[in-house]
């Protein structure tokens, strides 16, 4: 059993649950995303070698969940999805489920370094409640201790073709970070994300433009 635990909050793996907080997390799933960036929840629930879903456990009520993928063998943890109950947000259960994450993480063997997708605040200037939300999302994972990486151009690309390919910012973090990552590290690492997380290769336009919008 993945046993993490911070002060009442306990961290499962999704092939742990009862069926009562497999549907709590099904909940919790469809509240934090809308259908075009959903996945099948099974298909992030069936733990595998490079695949697996911890969920935050408060009692007997799951209140918050993530789903992880390695990128290869690059030494990096993608993190696809996190999620907490519309409930019990605003209460500090997302940053007490992110260090329990991480030993759970750790505790599989996996690498201790994270990259994720944010929504992009300048794509939202016309919206300014929606501009905030997105900058609050990204403060929130700044006070975790992950960073923007320079990558203007990165573009998600659609999930389940209900949508249109959207620019987003890419997030690290990194547990013994040694200052900020080379450009050549952060090219080598958006190229393992796109290539591992949504198989496009190295020569296809959207990479190429992220690759050309690295920054320093």
């Amino acid at each position: 059993m993945s046993n993490s635990r911070l002060d009442d909050l306990l961290v499962l793996r999704s092939d742990e649950l009862t069926l009562d907080q497999q549907n709590q997390v099904a909940d919790i799933y469809a509240q934090a995303f809308p259908p075009e960036l959903r996945v099948p929840l099974a298909e992030l629930a069936t733990p595998g070698p490079a695949a697996l879903m911890h969920v935050a456990v408060d009692g007997h009520e799951a209140v918050g969940f993530a789903a992880t993928m390695l990128l290869g063998q690059t030494g990096w943890v993608f993190l696809r999805y996190y999620g907490i109950s519309a409930t019990r947000r605003r209460h500090g259960i997302g940053l007490r489920f992110w260090p329990l994450l991480l030993t759970a993480l750790a505790s599989a063997g996996w690498p201790a370094q994270v990259v994720f997708e944010v929504e992009d605040p300048r794509q939202s200037a016309a919206n300014p409640t929606e501009k905030g939300v997105r900058e609050a999302r990204i403060a929130f994972w700044q006070r975790c201790g992950a960073r923007l990486l320079p990558v203007d151009g990165y573009v998600m690309p659609d999930l389940a073709g209900l949508a249109a390919p959207e620019p987003m910012r890419l997030m690290a973090y990194e547990a013994a970070s040694g200052g900020q990552l080379l450009p050549d590290q952060v090219g080598n690492l958006v190229a393992a994300l796109y290539s591992c997380r949504y198989g496009l290769d190295g020569d296809d336009p959207m990479v190429v433009a992220a690759l050309g919008s690295i920054g320093t």
